[in-house]
């Protein structure tokens, strides 16, 4: 049954982390020159609007000539101080053409979000020799630095919960005077060294996560971000700037409890890492989506709550497994040790119920604003991850219940008696390695949490993507992209001349909602200029991902076709 717990957790683990279908955190809404227009006159910069606030650094705008050469001056700024808005400036002198420009942006809630589209100088001339995805492309860090990233985040929550919950155990469970001298001395040496080790794994994962976002915002491998200037840049950031304070904070810690450890019980250490671990606690609120998302003055708090009712069970459970053993180990009689391990047992028993129950109130809230339908849970790597997280947790309180209903009680007994805990307390220690190993999938699951868009803020905004049909490209904008009335605006280009394509003879534009069976309906079409259409008034309700089929009949025999799939939300 062990190994079947484990191994369930572990399939849970890997679904949680599957690669989101659409995680975009920031959505570009508007941009000057707009998707697909002509300049009359050369600009002298590309603009960008976003839904929210977007960190400019990395190199983050970039914009390139129809043979793939850089025409920006590499210059990006916040016009006005508008958070929202990026610019960068363009070289002068550029000739009439067709250009790309590309973005790759860090949102409010540190997450890299990508894009671009194609405008024209003068006139539309010779198509650009790559497209965005293969621009962008290059600017990829690779699976490789998100796998590592990924890791990073686990082990940077394993080192809060550690910490959170060894400090935790230490006030609420461990009470001075339950045990011998050397006793209390083996236990607390054993506490000191869990605090340490997840102080250490904190400074390498802050420091190792700090390198790897700038490798991920700047599309570069980790060694390349490991320059003194991208770090800088990093640190800059809302994401650098929380979690270099984390690592100075952890160092602080781990200083404390050196200190602590030259000459000072234990009352001293918790006085004097009371404001480091609680500042700890904070801090995965203040960098993730918590302080980015409305309602702040509720999310916020819940996630604190949250983080702390985990680490008390995450922590609590691995000072029981590794530091009161320790302390019972040092009594000689066995019969003495059960009274010393029962004390602490009990209280732990009460505090993880505790923590379930303010985990189960938490993560409720949560999922309420983060999710706008139970189909969420299913459709979205959000939602996955949230119902993965679920099912372990589910798994963790049926054992908890089973120790509490079982060993629990029977250590107690023992311990009244003056016996050994004997088979009970074997069983406990097994079962307490099995929930060890569950909650570090419990980790695994957060820390992809962490990493995907709430469902409500996935992209909310107008869709805007290029393909190809045959010899022609199309580019499609659906504006707004959400429930009701959407303009549609159709732009077909010759893929080689990269001049409007004039051949049609007949262009249709249809919608479905196969989730609904609905569709395919039919929108009136009507022709704005040389290669390019507008359906005014097509609508799309209720919310889902439309299919927008585009039909390009050319002559009596020959037509191409585009399939778009349209989130609308």
């Amino acid at each position: 049954m062990r190994r079947a717990f484990v191994i369930a957790a572990a399939v849970l683990a890997v679904l949680a982390v599957l690669p989101a279908l659409a995680s975009a955190h920031a959505t570009l809404q508007e941009t000057t020159p707009d998707r697909g227009a002509v300049a009359k006159t050369e600009p002298r910069q590309v603009v960008l609007r976003f839904d929210e606030s977007v960190e400019g650094n990395f190199g983050a705008v970039r914009v390139y000539d129809a043979r793939g050469d850089r025409v920006d001056d590499n210059h990006v700024t916040h016009p006005g101080g508008k958070g929202a808005v990026l610019a960068v400036g363009l070289k002068a002198g550029l000739r009439d053409g067709t250009f790309t420009a590309t973005y790759r942006v860090i949102s409010a809630d540190s997450h890299p979000v990508s894009g671009g589209f194609v405008f024209s100088i003068g006139r539309a001339g010779t198509p650009p020799a790559a497209t965005v995805g293969d621009l962008l492309a290059g600017s990829s860090a690779g699976k490789v630095t998100e796998g590592a990233f990924g890791v990073a985040r686990g082990a940077d929550y394993l080192a809060i919960a550690l910490i959170v919950g060894a400090f935790l155990f230490g006030l609420i469970c461990w009470r001075s005077g339950i045990a011998p001298p050397e006793a209390e001395a083996a236990y607390e040496c054993r506490r000191r060294v869990l605090l340490l080790g997840g102080a250490a794994l904190g400074v390498v994962a802050g420091a190792a996560g700090i390198v790897l976002q700038g490798a991920t915002a700047g599309g570069t491998s980790f060694w390349s971000a490991l320059d003194p200037d991208v770090v800088r840049e990093v640190l800059g950031t809302r994401f650098g700037t929380v979690w270099g304070l984390r690592v100075l904070d952890l160092l602080l810690i781990a200083g404390l409890v050196v200190v602590a450890g030259r000459g000072g019980g234990s009352r001293r250490l918790a006085a004097l890492l009371a404001l480091p671990v609680a500042f700890l606690a904070i801090t995965p609120a203040l960098g993730g989506h918590a302080t980015t998302q409305h309602p702040v003055a509720l999310l916020a708090p819940l996630d604190v709550l949250h983080v702390v009712a985990m680490s008390a069970w995450v922590g609590g459970l691995a000072t029981l497994l590794f530091a009161v053993p320790a302390g019972t180990r040092a009594i000689a009689d066995p019969a003495a040790r059960t009274p010393v391990l029962a004390a602490p047992l009990s209280r732990f028993s009460a505090l993880a119920l505790t923590s379930v129950g303010v985990l189960i109130a938490t993560g409720t809230a949560q999922s309420i604003v983060h999710l706008r339908s139970f189909g969420d849970l299913l459709h979205t790597a959000f939602g996955r991850a949230v119902l993965v997280k679920v099912i372990i947790l589910l798994a963790l309180v049926a054992l908890g219940a089973l120790n509490r209903r079982r060993s629990v009680p029977r250590i107690r007994a023992a311990a009244a008696s003056g016996e050994s805990a004997g088979q009970a307390g074997r069983i406990l220690r097994d079962t307490l390695r099995v929930e060890a190993l569950l909650m570090l999938a419990v980790l695994g699951a957060t820390a992809a949490l962490v990493s995907y868009a709430p469902p409500t803020q996935l992209s909310s905004g107008p869709y805007s993507k290029t393909t190809t049909a045959g010899p022609l490209e199309v580019q499609l904008t659906v504006d707004p992209a959400k429930p009701g009335a959407n303009a549609v605006h159709l732009y077909v280009f010759d893929a080689k001349s990269g001049a409007p394509f004039t051949g049609t003879k007949e262009l249709t534009i249809d919608a479905a909602l196969p989730s609904k069976d609905i569709g395919p309906l039919h929108a009136t079409v009507n022709r704005a200029g040389p290669g390019h259409y507008v359906a005014n008034a097509l609508t799309l309700a209720p919310g889902g991902k439309w299919q927008i089929t585009v039909t390009d009949r050319v002559s009596d025999f020959d037509e191409h076709t585009a399939r778009f799939d349209v989130p609308v939300r």
